[in-house]
């Protein structure tokens, strides 16, 4: 039995395996907990639900890190309970964990606003599982269509994407090339002459972290691929058939992807009496403020963007990863070099968001401005560099490489495992 420190690592996110990497070498057991056996990249699961990249390139196998650090190991479990004052972890389905550090990285869930029907009908896009979901249903809702063309009613292949950030531009853009570029040549005998993709969002601008420039911009580049961008508008209800506007006006629909907000882990009240906006307020070490031995990183924690300020960082990958970084070196420095902590400072390294072929939007610090071949490039490149393990780079330039050559999607087939053969 090992007398070593146990920190115990909650979520393998971006968080989780940032901070992992950094314990390589300290002089403790790390055990990384995840109710998957795998990693996801979440900026690119709109590429699976679109039948760009399979899933096993954007999932990441866990256990393939344990091969490469010898004071790590994985155990796949659900949280369901952290004791504080006991340092003890419990699970749904084995026993508890007791800790000497804790990292909690547990992400967020999916926010539907309380809107009627959003949870039973809409299309979320936080998890691999909701990528294949709603790839799963596109191809069906156009294979069931195409064996019955006559019987398809106005509106019914049309979607609905609710939500202007990040993942409602890019799902629409990608949507849009398969919907209305691939599946005429896919299914020749439905008339898809009027299919539309409907981008709504209570907002006035879309990607409201850009500045107003690259905001129109996307708007324009959207509605030329045939995106029908709607601004300024609420979201009622969501049925099976479609989208209710708080106008009343009806969007015909029998998809609807929802991208438009998210709320922390149920597991936050466990952490603090204290919450802001739903996540865990944390020093400037990315400590609970009464529990130094207890950090919290990812779209869970609330880190100030400046010292003093009210703003917090955005949930991005890029901040769960460099607080996850650091907060490894931190535990690194007290438990092998015997040095204080350092705080936390998020070194913002740029935003960007791709629209469709040769069509993105980058903003670099301090303050330069991409559009077009050059952001897409860049965000190509950027993406291929923070994919976990060679073996998914690879697969996802491949699969570009061919998409962007032939305007196809060589990921478009159904493979449900409860399928008879």
């Amino acid at each position: 039995m090992s007398e070593r420190p146990r920190v115990l690592l909650l979520g393998a996110g971006f968080a989780g395996l940032g901070a992992a990497r950094k314990l390589r070498k300290a002089p403790v057991d790390v055990l990384l907990v995840d109710r998957h056996d795998y990693h996801t990249f979440q900026p690119l699961l709109y590429q699976v639900a679109t039948d760009v990249l399979d899933p096993p390139t954007v999932g990441h196998p866990v256990r393939s890190l344990v091969h490469h650090q010898d004071n790590l190991n994985f155990v796949q479990a659900t949280v369901d309970g952290i004791d504080l004052d006991a340092r003890t972890v419990t699970f749904a389905d084995r026993d508890p964990l007791t800790y000497d550090h804790l990292v909690v990285g547990l992400g967020a869930r999916v926010n539907f606003f309380g809107v009627d029907g959003a949870a039973e009908h809409a299309f979320p896009l936080y998890t691999l599982n909701d990528a294949v979901r709603l790839k799963t249903h596109v191809l069906r809702r156009f294979e069931e269509a195409a064996r019955h063309p006559d019987r398809v009613e106005p509106g019914s292949l049309d979607v609905v994407i609710v939500g202007g950030g990040p993942t409602g531009v890019e799902t629409a853009g990608a949507m849009s090339e398969l919907l209305l570029r691939v599946f005429p040549g896919d299914y020749p005998d439905l008339d898809l002459s009027g299919l539309t993709i409907t981008l709504v969002d209570h907002g006035t601008r879309l990607l409201p972290m850009f500045d107003e420039g690259l905001s129109a911009y996307t708007k324009d580049a959207l509605e030329e691929r045939g995106v029908t961008v709607r601004l300024g508008e609420k979201v009622a209800a969501i049925a099976p058939d479609g989208v209710t506007l708080g106008t009343g006006e009806v969007l015909r629909a029998d998809t609807t992807v929802w991208g438009a907000g998210l709320r922390p882990s149920p597991l936050a009240a466990a952490l603090t009496d204290e919450l802001r906006h739903g996540r865990v307020p944390v020093d400037e070490h990315l400590r609970l403020a009464d529990h130094p031995e207890v950090f919290v990183a990812g779209d869970l924690a609330w880190i100030p963007d400046a010292p003093g300020s009210d703003t917090a960082l955005p949930q991005l990958g890029s901040v769960a990863l460099q607080a996850g970084e650091h907060i490894g070196r931190t535990i690194d420095r007290l438990t092998r070099k015997h040095k204080v902590p350092e705080p936390f400072h998020y070194v913002d390294k740029g935003t960007m968001a791709t629209i469709g072929r040769r069509a993105a939007v980058a903003h670099m610090p301090p303050d330069l401005h991409l559009t077009g071949r050059a952001a897409f490039a860049l965000w190509g490149a950027v993406h291929l560099a923070l994919l976990t393990g060679g073996d998914s780079r690879m697969a996802a330039m491949v699969n570009w490489s061919w998409s962007f050559m032939s305007h196809d999607r060589p990921s478009r087939m159904i493979i449900d495992p409860d399928d008879e053969d």
